[in-house]
């Protein structure tokens, strides 16, 4: 079997020629561009076959290797971003927000999807970009499995709610304990699955067994991070940025705006950390001094909850890093400052 050309370093300076694609739920509108001037546009369904088609369209365009880059469009560009990668091309998943902007700066008044696979080009072309990397497949899978999971006990919650506050209608009443059931005992069969899944790789199992000895991190936390987090960071700062969980200064000439965060690429994790942060202020003494010693600096409670949160994931993805032990004694929180 031939081996793809080798990958560049995690990040890549701008480099020709750059593959734009537009992704759409059915298309993918293409741009190729070989230099400054010369576009080349095409069109695939967003399918298996499609994908090979596209392959084979820069294979037959004289290209061996491209920087392929799309904007992040969720399930729509996954399947495509990792045949490309797969391919050996270098890929890069793309926060829409840096294209509109990048389109904004261009002065860009059409939208159409052959434009915005021209703007993507373009982007790629002169921009600094990190390469994207799919998940190992263990991990990938155990990712769906918990997504899978939160779904239903979302669901779950909603009917509960419903049975509580519905009318005394018999009918009514059935049709919510049918839900109910059924709900229940889904949950039961995808938490099997998950133990399975996890019997079955064992150093997916290590790494959650290792994560629950930091203060504030139970089980469900641990299975959370181990599947989400992306191994291929280079350090734990960019996995926080990537989170949102480092702050921005905010300050021109005597205006200074309140810190805001950064980083929009796992909003959703970033919302179920909020409370494992919470539980390490309460029951990690680290991690109290460190919260106590913001608040006397005159810090917001807000910025004391993303401050710990910070150096939990932090921790969490050094130990899932170096597959490493949690070690209680590591300085990670500065020591208060007496004043």
């Amino acid at each position: 079997m031939k081996q793809p050309p080798p990958l560049t370093p995690s990040t890549t300076s701008p480099s020709l020629p750059a593959l734009g694609i537009d992704v759409a739920k059915d298309t993918l509108d293409l741009c190729l561009l070989r230099d400054a001037q010369t576009f080349h546009h095409q069109r695939f369904a967003n399918t298996a076959a499609g994908h090979t088609l596209l392959l084979a369209w820069l294979s037959a365009q004289g290209v061996a290797q491209a920087t392929v880059a799309l904007e992040a469009t969720g399930a729509y560009s996954l399947a495509v971003a990792t045949a490309c990668q797969l391919a050996g091309h270098r890929v890069a998943v793309l926060n829409p927000c840096r294209v509109l902007a990048f389109a904004r700066s261009l002065g860009r008044r059409n939208k159409t999807d052959r434009a915005d696979a021209q703007i993507i080009a373009r982007f790629a072309a002169t921009q600094p970009l990190d390469l994207w990397q799919p998940l190992p497949p263990a991990q990938a899978l155990l990712r769906e499995w918990l997504r899978r999971q939160a779904d239903l006990e979302a669901a779950l919650q909603a009917e509960q709610c419903r049975r509580e506050t519905a009318p005394p209608a018999p009918a009514l009443r059935q049709s919510l304990q049918r839900s109910l059931r059924w709900l229940a005992a889904e949950l039961a069969r995808l938490e099997k699955a998950v133990t399975a899944h996890l019997a079955a790789n064992p150093e997916l199992a290590a790494d959650i067994t290792r994560l629950q000895a930091i203060p504030g991190i139970g089980q469900k936390t641990a299975r959370l991070l181990a599947a989400e987090i992306p191994r291929h960071f280079k350090n734990a700062r960019a996995v926080a940025a990537w989170l949102g969980v480092v702050p921005r200064q905010c300050q021109s000439g005597t205006s200074v705006r309140k810190a805001s965060r950064i980083g929009q690429a796992a909003p959703e994790l970033r919302h179920k950390l909020y409370f494992p942060a919470l539980s390490a202020m309460q029951h990690d003494p680290r991690s109290k001094a460190f919260a106590d010693h913001l608040r006397s600096a005159g810090k917001s409670s807000m910025a004391i909850l993303f401050a710990v949160l910070h150096k939990l994931v932090r921790t969490a993805f050094a130990m899932l890093k170096s597959h490493s032990a949690y070690d209680p004694n590591h300085t990670l929180f500065p020591a208060p400052q007496k004043t």
